[in-house]
């Protein structure tokens, strides 16, 4: 919605999973319809604040309840980094997250100190994007390594990584567990806490997830 309008009734929650209730923040209009729009395929993301300037975003939200912001914060129209500051001040239950073309190091390490929790390309595929908020959001990392490309996720164990690699191949719990001489059972519980770390919901999300972190094979 557009920071003037009020937010609609929330929807009720798929899997029982409450709702992720996201404001979206970016000076071109175009940016901020196109997340939206990618976020809308999500049945735990809502977004109910749509901003194109810093002054609508910090005026709306307290109106919206949000849980989280999706921002870029280097814009000729606002003052990202004083944004992210202002907001983790204010609202220190919102979780704020970076978006953004610049991925050099610099950048994303300024963002971060402002306040950042993550820190997500605009070159990523669309698709990804509601899991990767929904990571974020659950306390998950991502953020460029020292490259400057690859992101890192934190939290997963090795066995966690090994059975959420296999099952990204489409490997079944059943043939999973064979191949690591483990039961199915064992299998479900890791795939049960990978998701939860992750911020995702099932197989086809964490796969998505999981390659954007570069963390199964």
């Amino acid at each position: 919605m557009n920071a003037d309008q009020p937010p609609a009734a929330d929807p009720t929650p798929v899997w029982g999973s409450p709702i992720t209730r996201l404001a979206v923040l970016d000076e071109y209009p175009i940016q901020t319809a196109g997340i939206t729009t990618a976020l809308s395929a999500s049945d735990t993301i809502r977004v109910v604040l749509s901003a194109t300037s810093s002054a609508a975003l910090i005026e709306g939200l307290p109106e919206v309840n949000a849980d989280a912001v999706l921002m870029e914060p280097w814009t000729r129209s606002h003052d990202g980094l004083t944004t992210i500051e202002t907001i983790v001040a204010d609202y220190p239950g919102i979780v704020v997250i970076a978006m953004s073309r610049l991925w050099d190091n610099s950048h994303v390490a300024r963002a971060l100190e402002a306040g950042a929790a993550g820190y997500l390309s605009k070159t990523m595929n669309i698709a990804d994007l509601p899991a990767m908020v929904r990571h974020v959001c659950a306390g998950g990392v991502i953020r460029p390594q020292h490259n400057g490309n690859v992101p890192e996720a934190a939290g997963l164990t090795g066995r966690e990584r090994e059975v959420l690699s296999m099952a990204a191949r489409g490997r079944s719990n059943a043939v999973i567990g064979d191949d690591l001489f483990i039961t199915a059972q064992t299998v479900k519980f890791h795939l049960s806490n990978a998701y939860r770390k992750l911020g995702v919901q099932n197989r086809t999300e964490a796969a998505h997830v999981a390659a954007r972190l570069g963390i199964c094979d």
